[in-house]
C-alpha cells in the first residue's frame, strides 16, 4: 500500500524508492527477490505477514506498492499474466451484464469470453473499436458495461474534455493514425490540473471521514494542513465572509431594530399615520460585546421598536422581509430558515388574518428570491413559532400549529413552511412535556419540530424537548454538557443544536479569548462529542451581528477552534436543515465550493 510519504515524492524518486525499504538485516538498498514457496509460521496462522508465495510474497508486494505509488493509487495488484488479470476483472460481472470488446482480440481472451463466461449469463459484443460510431451504437443499445478498477487519475475530468473548448489541429494523417496538436498550452494545463486533483484525492482517501465535504479531498496536503490550523478571527475574516453559509435560527422580528434599516422599514409603511411612535431602545455600553450579560428580558426589549410594533403594517412587513433577504445574500448565506409568528402581526378586526400575513411574508421572500441571480440566490424557508403559554388555555399554540400544518400542505415548493418552533421563556412550568399533545398533529403530518431548550432552563428542559416533543433540533441547549448521557443520545440521534454566539454571550456571558471566569462556551465541546451543532444569528438587529460575525466570534469564545471546525459547522447545518434528501444533497454540493488559501 502506498504510504503518505510516497505520495509526496516525485515520479523519479518514487520509481526507485516507493515500496522498497532497505533490508533490515544487511542494509541492502535493492529489495531482494524471495525465491521461496513457503514461510516459517510459529504456529498455524501465526506468521510475519506471509505464509505461502501463491497468496503473498515480499517481492511481489514491493512491486505492487511501487506501481501503486507511481500511479497515485491506494493499492496495486500484480498478476502472473494478462489473462489472469482479465479473469479477475470478469469476476466482477453478474449474469445479464454486457461487455463491449474489440474484434481483433487475443485468442485466450476470446475463448475465456465465449467458452467460459457466456455459460454464466454474461453477454459479449465484439465491435470494431477503431470506428467511433460502432462504440456509440453499443452504448446506445445498452451493451456497454464500465468496470472501475480503482482511482484512474484524472479520468472523469479528462472524459469531459471536448473539441469545442480545446480545439485541436490535425498535423498529419496516416490511417488509422492521426497526429494532432494544440494551438496553446490550455489543454496541457487542464490535463495536468486534473491529474494533480486526482492525486490529491488519492492522498486524502484514508481521511475522507474527517472532511466535511468530499470536494475538500481535491485540496493539496498543504491546503488541508492550513484548514486544520486554528481560526484567526482577524486574519481569516475575509475568508469566513466569503464562505457559503447556512442560517437555521433567525427571527424575522429581530432584524431591522435600529438605525437606517429601521428607518427604511418605517418609511415603507402603507399607513404611516397609524404607526405607533415608540422610542428606539438604546443599546447597552460596549454593544455588541458588553462587559457584562444583560439577561433575556432586557435583550428582548431591545427589539421593541420593531417586531409586532411595525410589522402589522403590510408595507413595513414587505420591506422588512426584502431587507432581511438582501442582508442574507450579502453575507453569502445560501440557505436560511426564518422564524416568524404571523398571528402576532394579524389584525382580525380589520380583516387581516394570520394567513394573510403569512402569505405576505412568503410572497415578499419569494419575490426577492426570484429577482436574485441563481449564482447568488439564497433559498429561504419558514419556521412558524408557537410561544409557550402558562396556565390551562393553550388555544394560541393550537392556532399557530394549525396555521403551520395548513401552510406546509399548501405551498410545496419555493419559499415554504418546513417546521414549527416551541419558543418563549423557559422555566419548570413551560417545559416541553406540557405541550406534547399540542404538537401531535404536527408530528402526524411530518412537520419538523425545533425547540428552544436549555437557554434559561436546566438540562431537564432539554431532555423533555428530545424525548417528549421529539425535537429534531434544539435552540441553544447551553446546559447539554451537564448530562453526559443526554449529550451522547443527542449525538447518536443526529439532533441538531442551534447555537447563537453573540446572543448567548450578550444574554448569559461566557469567557472571551480564554480570559474571565465562568463556564466555557460549549460549542467546541459539542462539536468534539459528535453533536451536529451549527452557528446562527438569533436576532441580527438586536445582536448587531451577521452570521459571519457569529462565526468569527466562535473562535474567540472557543480558543482552538479550527478552520476545519468552522467548515464542519456549515456541513452540520446542511445535514440538520429541514429539507428533502435531494435538496440537502444540492445544498451540500453548493457549500462544498470553498475557496482555499
Amino acid at each position: 500500500m502506498a504510504t503518505e510519504q510516497d505520495r509526496e515524492w516525485r515520479f523519479s524518486t518514487l520509481a526507485i524508492h516507493a515500496g522498497q525499504p532497505s533490508d533490515p538485516t544487511t542494509g541492502a538498498v535493492t529489495f531482494p527477490i524471495y525465491q521461496t514457496s513457503t514461510f516459517h509460521q510459529e504456529e498455524p496462522g501465526v506468521h510475519k505477514g506471509f505464509c505461502y508465495s501463491r497468496t503473498g510474497n515480499p517481492s511481489r508486494q514491493a512491486l505492487e506498492e511501487n506501481l501503486a505509488a507511481l500511479e497515485g493509487a491506494r493499492r496495486g495488484l500484480a498478476f502472473a499474466s494478462g489473462l489472469s488479470a482479465i479473469n479477475t476483472v470478469l469476476n466482477l460481472l453478474r449474469a445479464g451484464d454486457h461487455v463491449v470488446t474489440c474484434r481483433d482480440l487475443y485468442g485466450g481472451s476470446y475463448r475465456i469470453f465465449t467458452k467460459l463466461y457466456t455459460k454464466f449469463g454474461v453477454e459479449f459484443a465484439f465491435v470494431d473499436t477503431t470506428r467511433v460510431e460502432e462504440v456509440e451504437r453499443a452504448i446506445a443499445e445498452g451493451a456497454l458495461r464500465f468496470v472501475r478498477l480503482g482511482p484512474e487519475p484524472g479520468w472523469a475530468q479528462l472524459a469531459s474534455l471536448s473539441a469545442h473548448h480545446f480545439p485541436l489541429r490535425v498535423e498529419s494523417e496516416q490511417p488509422p493514425r492521426r497526429w494532432l496538436s494544440a494551438p496553446d498550452d490550455a489543454l496541457r494545463r487542464r490535463v495536468e490540473g486534473a491529474l494533480q486533483t486526482a492525486r490529491h484525492v488519492a492522498s486524502a482517501w484514508d481521511r475522507f471521514a474527517e472532511l466535511p465535504f468530499p470536494s475538500l479531498a481535491a485540496w493539496s496536503p498543504a491546503q488541508l494542513d492550513w484548514l486544520r490550523q486554528s481560526l484567526d478571527p482577524l486574519t481569516d475574516a475575509a475568508w469566513v465572509r466569503a464562505l457559503p453559509k447556512v442560517e437555521l435560527h433567525c427571527h424575522l422580528g429581530g432584524f431591522a431594530t435600529h438605525g437606517e434599516l429601521l428607518d427604511r422599514v418605517r418609511a415603507a409603511a402603507t399607513a404611516p399615520d397609524r404607526l405607533p411612535q415608540r422610542p428606539v431602545p438604546p443599546l447597552p455600553d460596549g454593544w455588541p460585546l458588553p462587559s457584562r450579560p444583560v439577561g433575556l428580558e432586557a435583550y428582548m426589549r431591545l427589539g421593541d421598536a420593531s417586531g409586532s410594533t411595525l410589522l402589522k403594517d403590510p408595507g413595513c412587513l414587505a420591506e422588512h422581509c426584502r431587507l432581511l433577504y438582501r442582508a442574507l445574500v450579502a453575507d453569502r448565506v445560501v440557505y436560511a430558515e426564518i422564524r416568524c409568528s404571523p398571528a402576532n402581526y394579524a389584525q382580525p378586526e380589520e380583516g387581516r388574518s394570520a394567513w394573510d400575513v403569512l402569505a405576505d411574508i412568503r410572497g415578499a421572500l419569494q419575490r426577492a428570491m426570484d429577482e436574485t441571480p441563481a449564482a447568488h440566490r439564497c433559498q429561504v424557508n419558514l419556521i412558524l413559532i408557537a410561544t409557550r403559554e402558562e396556565g390551562g388555555d393553550r388555544s394560541r399554540i393550537a392556532r399557530h400549529l394549525a396555521l403551520a400544518i395548513t401552510a406546509a400542505g399548501h405551498w410545496r415548493d419555493g419559499c415554504r413552511v418546513v417546521g414549527v418552533d416551541l419558543a418563549g421563556f423557559e422555566h419548570r412550568q413551560t417545559r416541553a412535556a406540557i405541550f406534547a399533545t399540542d404538537f401531535e398533529a404536527a408530528h402526524r403530518v411530518g412537520l419538523a419540530v425545533t425547540v428552544h431548550a436549555g437557554e434559561n432552563d436546566d438540562v431537564e428542559g432539554i431532555w423533555q424537548a428530545v424525548f417528549k416533543l421529539s425535537a429534531r433540533r434544539l435552540g441553544h441547549a447551553l446546559h447539554l454538557s451537564q448530562a453526559p448521557d443526554l449529550l451522547r443520545a443527542v449525538a447518536e440521534r443526529g439532533i441538531g443544536v442551534e447555537m447563537c454566539p453573540y446572543a448567548n454571550y450578550q444574554i448569559k456571558g461566557f469567557p472571551l479569548d480564554g480570559r474571565g471566569g465562568g463556564d466555557p462556551y460549549p460549542l467546541l465541546a459539542y462539536l468534539r462529542a459528535g453533536v451536529p451543532v451549527s452557528v446562527n444569528t438569533d436576532n441580527v438587529g438586536i445582536s448587531a451581528a451577521t452570521l459571519s460575525d457569529n462565526l468569527l466570534l466562535s473562535a474567540r469564545l472557543c480558543p482552538g477552534l479550527r478552520r476545519l471546525d468552522l467548515v464542519q459547522l456549515q456541513a452540520n447545518a446542511a445535514r440538520t436543515a429541514f429539507l428533502a434528501p435531494t435538496e440537502r444533497a444540492q445544498l451540500l454540493a453548493r457549500l462544498g465550493t470553498i475557496e482555499g488559501p
